[in-house]
């Protein structure tokens, strides 16, 4: 059996040398951990994603592709609703609540570089919601506004606006 050197180190520095001493010995093992563990967990998500998931996930991609052309956006909401009052109304809503530039895609950065997106017009907002008189178009509007910035309208304008203002718009509540 060979003897371990041995070392003679005062207390304060076997205090603090131990953790180098560790990471001398285990490196290889830590790096790989660092390296293989999200490659694993990748492909173990990517294997036990169900059919509905993935489904879900591609038509996610395809409608962010389609909306990037103006050309097939307007496809994508004739699809929806052919009316054009509907759509100009669900990208008035976008403009108005400034989610036309903070999609659900958008960079981190965006409040950067788009500063009109962190603030929202509430009376141009309710004129346009007021512009909707029959309870029929309201999920027309809703899957639009969804197209053209992947958000839920209903959730943003109980984020951006005040319950009073809510109140205002009886067919969005």
């Amino acid at each position: 059996m060979a003897q371990r050197e041995i070392i003679n180190r005062t207390k304060s520095q076997a205090n603090t040398v131990w953790l180098f001493d560790f990471l001398q010995k285990y490196w290889l093992l830590i790096a790989g951990i660092i390296v293989i563990y999200p490659l694993l967990k990748k492909w173990y998500d990517k294997f036990t994603q169900d059919a509905e998931e993935k489904e879900l996930e591609n038509a996610e991609k395809d409608l962010r592709i389609a909306v990037s052309n103006p050309l097939t956006k307007e496809i994508e909401l004739n699809k929806i609703t052919p009316r054009k009052e509907v759509h100009d109304i669900a990208e008035s809503l976008a403009v108005w609540l400034g989610t036309n530039k903070q999609t659900k895609d958008a960079p981190w950065y965006t409040w950067i570089t788009e500063p009109f997106s962190n603030f929202e017009n509430e009376k141009e907002t309710i004129i346009e919601l007021l512009k909707v008189k029959q309870a029929t178009t309201v999920p027309l509007v809703i899957g639009c506004y969804y197209v053209i910035t992947r958000r839920d309208l209903k959730a943003d304008l109980k984020k951006y606006l005040s319950t009073s203002d809510l109140k205002k718009v009886p067919l969005f509540n």
